[in-house]
């Protein structure tokens, strides 16, 4: 299932209604700082991870992160939401509540896990940084290649023991 568009109401550092046009493309979004590049990665990594943005994961964001998910300047009345549009025209829509309640209407959420999905800078950083044998456990899960990683393996195994045996 692919994206064809994020749409934010008042999440996060999003005033208003905004909307990110994917068209089902893998993409790079960069600019200056507070230009609201994280508003969309953050409002992918909410719906997939069940409400929780793991950076904003600390005290001062409140229980359900209320404090850290809600525009600040949400005039009363307005609600917070994060839509997300699949091209096969469905769409899953998730309204946040003031105190940081949460519900998903729409098609199910995808069963995705969201570090195959977003890659912050941080990690981009680790990844240049790290060995070899660290790159290649890292773009496994990344390019969904894990299971074929754990089949190799055995045979690899199994290939030792028949060496043996023989």
């Amino acid at each position: 299932m692919r994206l064809k568009a994020i749409r934010l109401c008042w999440f996060r550092g999003a005033a208003g209604s905004v909307s990110l046009e994917l068209n089902g493309k893998s993409v790079v979004v960069y600019g200056p700082n507070g230009s609201g590049k994280s508003c969309f990665v953050d409002a992918i990594e909410y719906v997939l991870e069940d409400g929780r943005i793991e950076h904003l994961a600390h005290e001062y964001s409140g229980t359900r992160q209320e404090k850290a998910v809600i525009n600040t300047h949400k005039p009363p009345g307005e609600k917070t939401a994060v839509v997300l549009a699949f091209e096969d025209g469905t769409e899953v829509l998730t309204s946040i509540a003031d105190d940081g309640t949460h519900t998903f209407s729409g098609v199910n959420r995808p069963d995705w896990e969201s570090r195959r999905t977003i890659l912050r800078q941080h990690e981009v950083a680790d990844f240049i940084r790290s060995t070899k044998g660290d790159k290649y456990s890292a773009l496994l899960p990344l390019l969904g290649l894990g299971p074929m990683e754990l089949a190799a393996e055995n045979l690899r195994r199994i290939s030792r023991l028949v060496e043996e045996q023989a």
